[in-house]
């Protein structure tokens, strides 16, 4: 992320400000341009009294790029799901300016927004199913029960997870929309990606059987950013995905606060036109340090995963995709 200023006196604001802490302008962020005055309320996000959406609006029902994208909202009428709908929002926000600013498609052949997604929480009726979080077709479901703190940790803790937040979940869904988009349909892209994640024609429901039956193979943290990622090709694609768009926001957000080299650039686009191995080499020394600092201060692990070799490679080849080259 970068650091932004008040654009009327100057002062720091944050990517979450609806208004500058020093002047008290009302703040409108417009994706591509940074943070903008507003006095009136013109131009503000429909959602903005309900979420605290602070983006400005583009479509004619007055939603802001990244709430087009929200195809069904939580039902508001449950204590608490007012809440869980602004938490995730805030997560997603981020991912979609990152997705803008690489430049990846955020609209289908119509025009219309893609993906979408769908936040839900699960039915109260005893004994119904409960809302699975995934992607289908461009369609990204969410169970709002992720924004819950203490639920998200008790999944984290029964699926054996070192991290699991819900930017992580956003950035992991669309990475299969992205499969999608850009690589079927592109059999010269298809077998690039097969001969780094291997052939995903396999049966994935069955992998993912014998992902939770048997557990990951013994040597996965060689091979694999984590261990789901080797349940299935699609599934280490997606984590892939996830750790790369982690390590390009992580590093745009660090050389804005002068955490790494100054030579790396202040743009996200810029940076991903760095080689995954000259990333992962300045990741790798930020991480062990913010991982020291975080243990100093008695917080969990800031980032529990090895990039190997192996993984680094897969890196550049989402890299590459992500760039087109």
């Amino acid at each position: 992320m970068r650091r932004f200023d008040c654009p009327s006196c100057g002062h720091e604001v944050f990517f979450a400000n609806t208004a500058c802490l020093n002047c008290g302008t009302a703040l409108v962020y417009a994706p591509g341009r940074g943070f903008l005055p507003s006095t009136d309320g013109d131009g503000f996000c429909a959602n903005r009294a309900a979420i605290g959406c602070n983006w400005a609006a583009e479509s004619a029902e007055g939603l802001c790029l990244s709430c087009q994208h929200t195809q069904v909202v939580p039902d508001l009428t449950v204590p608490g799901n007012a809440e869980r709908w602004a938490r995730l929002e805030a997560a997603k926000r981020p991912v979609i300016r990152a997705l803008h600013h690489l430049r990846l498609p955020l609209a289908d052949a119509q025009g219309q927004p893609a993906p979408v997604f769908k936040l839900k929480g699960d039915p109260l009726g005893a004994g119904a199913p409960k809302v699975m979080t995934g992607h289908d077709n461009g369609t990204i479901t969410l169970n709002i029960a992720e924004a819950d703190d203490a639920e998200r940790a008790a999944l984290r803790e029964s699926l054996g997870e070192p991290y699991r937040t819900l930017t992580g979940h956003f950035r992991h869904e669309v990475a299969h929309h992205y499969w999608q988009v850009l690589a079927e349909g592109n059999p010269a892209q298809l077998d690039s990606l097969r001969a780094v994640f291997g052939d995903e024609r396999q049966d994935y429901a069955a992998a993912l059987e014998a992902h939770y039956r048997d557990g990951p193979p013994a040597d996965w943290a060689s091979h694999f950013i984590s261990a789901y990622a080797s349940a299935h090709p699609w599934e280490d694609f997606a984590e892939t995905w996830a750790h790369v768009m982690h390590l390009l926001e992580g590093l745009e957000t660090a050389r804005a606060f002068g955490l790494v080299p100054g030579d790396l650039p202040l743009d996200l686009p810029d940076l991903a036109a760095l080689p995954m191995a000259r990333l992962a080499e300045v990741w790798a020394a930020l991480s062990v340090a913010l991982n020291a600092v975080n243990q100093a201060m008695g917080h969990e692990t800031f980032y529990p995963f090895v990039l190997t070799p192996p993984v680094v490679a897969k890196m550049e080849a989402v890299r590459r995709l992500i760039l087109g080259t």
